[in-house]
This record gives C-alpha cells, structure tokens and sequence, in this order.
C-alpha cells in the first residue's frame, strides 16, 4: 500500500540469492530489480494498487562494464602522461644538465669545454653563450701565455747578455781600458732595453687596467709633432737621413703626455727601419679630424705582417729590432693610446719601398 498521501513510488531493490540477506551485500548471487507502484481509484475512492516490477540486472551489469572500461582508459592514459612528462622533462632538462656538467668540467680544466647546441630558444641561446664564452677564455688564455712568453725572452735576453759580457771582463786577467770601455757600453745599451722593456710592460697594464686619461685639455697637434720631430732630428742626422716636418694646427681633446708619447714611438719606429733617404711628418686638419701622417722611405713590411703589426711583442724583423734597441712594445702602445682618445691608425706600406703610419684622432669641440 501507499503511504504519506503518495500517489505513486519506485524504488531499486537489490535482490540476494546467498546466506546472507541483507540489502547492503555487494557480493555473492544478487540481482537488481525496480519497482514501480501506483493507485487504482473509482470516483475518488481509492480501491487498491498496481505494482509493477522489472529486472534491471543486465542495466547493472552495462554499467559497470562502462565504470571498468572508463576506469583502464583512465589508468592508460594516466601512465601514457607519466611516461609523457618523464620524457618531456628528460628532453627539457637534459641540455641544461649537459651545460651544468660543462660548467663544472670548466671549473676543473679550465678551458677546452664545449656544449652541443641543438634547435633554436632560450636553452640553446644559453649553450650557445657559454661556448663563446669559453672561446674568449682560451683566447685570452693564449694570449697571457704568449705574453708571458714574450715577456720572459725579452727580460732574459739582454740578462743573458750582460751575463756573457760581465764574465768577458771578470775571467780576463789584463783586461784592455779600451775594450772593457766597449764592454761596458754594450751593458749599459742592454740595461736600458731591459728598463724600456718593462717601462712598456708597465705602461700597457695601466692602459689594460682602464686607466682614466687625466689632465684632458684642448691641445694642438701641429705643436707636438713639431717639438718631436726636433727632438728626434739629431737621431735622424747621426743616420744620415733627413727628418722633416709640415703641418698646420689642429686641436684635439686629450692628454698631452699620452699624445706625445704616441707621436715618439710611431716618428722614431720610422727613424729606426729608415736606412737612407727621409722621414716625413706631417699634421693636418680634414673634416671633422685631425691627422698626423708619418711616411718614411725605409725597408716596407710585408702584406701579411701588416694586420699584425700592432700586436704586444710582434716584430717583422726580429734580428733588426732587437739590434735597434726595440721592445715590441712601441706600436702597441700607440694602438691604446690613440684608441682611448677615440681614434685609429691605418697603415700602407710596400717592401722595399717604405711604410706609411697615418693617425686619425676626432678634433676637439667646436674646431670643425
């Protein structure tokens, strides 16, 4: 019967087969069934009910076969991420575990390290950097090594020499006033070249360090061309060669010390590896520059050695600089120190014909 004033009612009911009865048990022989209950009436007058049931096992039964087949769908596609992101993660981060070992190998070797790079983005750009990085650390590697080289043989040469000479004067017993005055001249040229050696060295570390350029001011070049060149004349003369000088003012910003020093070292090179005719200097204004051209009539250099010039220590002959007292130094620290007042130094030159050194240096404010 009906209860509550309900017209009709359903329900599910779980039918048990086994011992146990109860309508909890989700094992064992057991079947599903609904029920579905409605009034009869006449004229209002309630006579009875209808009840109708049905078995709704096979239903159960669809459904749970749906919650199984869901429920490996689910688990294969949760294990096909898993394996997914592993995968992903491992190809993600291998590169940069990759550059983390090369990190590390660097820290021991030093240098000598490099990185696959594959692709393109932000990781690859990383490996990319850090390969450049590590050739500029081989590079400034071999170039302090090629320094200390260089700078060690040009300390010991002349030590080497004085050694040779000062043993000449001690193991003879009646040495000749006149040759021990030679002997002695001869160390006295090779103390100088050891002192310029390291005043070079010295002044190229400070250009190295970024040593600020003090006491700027608005100075002629004209002006110290010309004191150089008289300075410079009577070395010239002592060659045979004239050393001559035209030019007209030009102003430029910088120190003058640093200015003359460059002007010293590129006039007197040319003195130098001039052996008959002339040395010319002069200084002029074109455009918004200045310029002081250094032409010599000498011995030329080569094509090739010509990109190398301004190199520490480079020297196109070796057994005539070293004869002339040079360090191969000088043009280096011409390079810097025009460098640093913002210009450059372009070379010409044929051998056997003579080389000429032109400096381009920005004139001062307002003298365009």
């Amino acid at each position: 019967m009906l209860i509550g004033g309900k017209e009709a009612a359903f329900g599910f009911h779980k039918i048990s087969t086994g011992a146990d009865k109860s309508a909890l048990k989700l094992s064992g022989s057991a079947n599903w069934a609904v029920y579905y209950t409605a009034p009869v009436t006449q004229g209002g007058k309630y006579l009875g009910a209808v009840l109708f049931s049905a078995m709704i096992q096979d239903v159960e039964d669809s459904v749970a076969d749906i919650i199984a087949e869901v429920a490996i769908v689910f688990g294969i596609v949760a294990a096909v991420m898993v394996a997914l992101s592993f995968t992903l993660s491992g190809f993600v981060t291998k590169p940069i575990v990759e550059l983390t070992h090369a990190i590390r190998r660097m820290g021991k070797q030093g240098s000598g390290v490099r990185v696959k790079v594959h692709g393109q983005g932000e990781v690859a750009e990383l490996g990319r950097a850090f390969n450049r990085m590590s050739e500029q650390i081989e590079a400034h590697d071999r170039v302090r090594d090629e320094f200390v080289s260089n700078a060690s043989h040009e300390l010991k040469t002349p030590l080497a020499t004085m050694k040779l000479l000062s043993e000449s004067i001690l193991y003879e017993e009646n040495p000749d006033p006149a040759e021990m005055r030679e002997l002695f001249e001869d160390v006295n040229h090779e103390v100088d070249r050891m002192s310029n050696v390291i005043t070079d060295l010295l002044r190229l570390v400070q250009f190295d360090e970024g040593q600020p350029l003090l006491h700027r001011e608005n100075v002629d070049l004209k002006d110290i061309a010309e004191r150089v060149v008289s300075r410079l004349r009577p070395l010239a003369q002592n060659k045979g060669i004239e050393l001559n000088f035209t030019g007209s003012s030009a102003m430029i910003f910088g120190e003058e010390r640093q200015i003359e020093q460059a002007v010293v070292n590129l006039i007197e090179n040319a003195v130098k590896y001039t052996d008959a005719g002339h040395v010319d200097a002069a200084v002029k204004q074109t455009g918004s520059e200045a310029q002081l051209i250094v032409k010599d009539t000498g011995i030329g250099i080569p094509e090739d050695a010509i990109p190398h010039l301004f190199e520490r220590f480079y020297r196109v002959d070796k057994a005539r600089s070293r004869g002339t007292g040079g360090t191969g130094l000088g043009l280096a620290i011409v390079e810097r120190i025009i460098a640093l007042h913002g210009g450059f130094i372009t070379v010409e030159s044929e051998l056997g014909h003579g080389s000429t050194f032109t400096v381009h240096l920005p004139l001062a404010d307002g003298e365009e």
